[in-house]
């Protein structure tokens, strides 16, 4: 089930995203307060995805401007531009439909209420890679960000607008 995050949801999702860390290095270095990084302060809302009582993934909606070589791509007619963040969903629910739900539950809201979609992805993330253009998402531009990956260079990002 996927719904909107509530504060007393907030350290179940540092719980998650630990997991998601150890495992897979996301986000690259852990955040001296993840709770303020699962908080923006851009974010326009953020959801969970809940198996029980347990946080098995998360994902935010954040007011930020595209590079330009992506808003090119995008519509305005569609909306503001917002970008899907701190997406993830803990190892134990990949492959089960956790991410494709959050991806359904964040566009329904985008639509709802004026905004139109991308995200960035780092280059080392294949399976969220995989993920988005398995869901419909389109790469169209890749660039390198202004923070290091875990070997100490400009991290590589990609850009991906629904399909």
């Amino acid at each position: 089930m996927v719904v909107p995050r509530t504060d007393g949801q907030v350290m179940s999702c540092v719980e998650a995203l630990r997991e998601v860390h150890v495992a897979d290095a996301y986000p690259v270095r852990w955040p001296a307060d993840p709770v303020d990084w699962l908080t923006p302060a851009d974010s326009l809302s953020s959801w969970v995805a809940v198996a029980g009582d347990r946080v098995v993934g998360h994902a935010a909606l954040r007011r930020t401007e595209p590079p330009a070589p992506v808003a090119e791509r995008m519509d305005p007619a569609l909306g503001s531009p917002a970008m899907v963040s701190r997406l993830f969903t803990v190892p134990a629910a990949r492959q089960s439909g956790v991410a494709r739900r959050l991806l359904d539950e964040v566009a329904g809201w985008a639509a709802d209420h004026g905004y139109e979609l991308f995200l960035g992805v780092a280059d080392n993330a294949l399976g969220a890679r995989r993920c988005y253009e398995r869901t419909g998402w389109r790469h169209v531009f890749t660039e390198h960000a202004d923070w290091l990956d875990a070997d100490g260079r400009p991290a590589l990002v990609h850009y991906y607008i629904p399909g």
